[in-house]
């Protein structure tokens, strides 16, 4: 009866520890800094809330400047591109053969925008506009895994979801490297 208790007690502390830290108000106050709102307010391609969210991580609150955001939004976005193409290679290994080409395809495309996000790392120490064209294109290959799937008249609930999130970090990183590019020294 003892350890039925416990393993009550444990669930439910599971339950409230993940209620508060998935709760709004837990997730808007961590990142939503003066910095976070110009930017979130720039992107006009995703909606404020993603874009708050996808800058939800321990180290904005300490970030002032629109350069060491951008380098932070580009980490998120290798970070969160790195996951979708590994969860796609990983999908393909147990896939049926027909959705086997459509799979590679995605994780080809997938593997192009992260490696974007990669060259607009070493880009945006240099030249932002071209970190900002580099962001741009990262895009490319969430539209092609979308087309592989919409020709092959396939739905594939998850990759599409990993489409979405690397989509935002496109979005994201677009609008933080070309406020750096606005604010470069080369812009004016």
């Amino acid at each position: 009866m003892e350890s039925y208790r416990v393993s009550l007690f444990l669930i439910l502390l599971g339950i409230a520890v993940s209620l508060v830290l998935s709760s709004p108000a837990a997730t808007a106050t961590a990142t939503e800094t003066k910095l976070v709102r110009e930017v979130c307010q720039n992107t006009s391609l995703m909606k404020y809330k993603d874009c708050v969210e996808a800058l939800n991580d321990f180290r904005t609150g300490n970030i002032t400047d629109i350069r060491a955001l951008a380098f932070l939004s580009l980490d998120l976005a290798r970070a969160n591109s790195s996951e979708a193409v590994g969860f796609v290679r990983g999908l393909s290994v147990y896939a049926p053969s027909e959705l086997g080409s459509v799979l590679k395809s995605c994780y080809d495309n997938l593997l192009y925008s992260h490696m974007n996000f990669h060259v607009a790392v070493g880009d945006l120490m240099v030249d932002p506009m071209t970190a900002n064209y580099d962001t741009f294109v990262a895009m490319d290959g969430v539209n092609y895994c979308r087309n592989v799937m919409k020709e092959a008249k396939v739905s594939i609930p998850e990759v599409e979801k990993r489409c979405d999130n690397v989509e935002v970090f496109v979005h994201l990183c677009y609008t933080t490297t070309g406020m750096v590019g606005e604010t470069s020294p080369e812009a004016n």
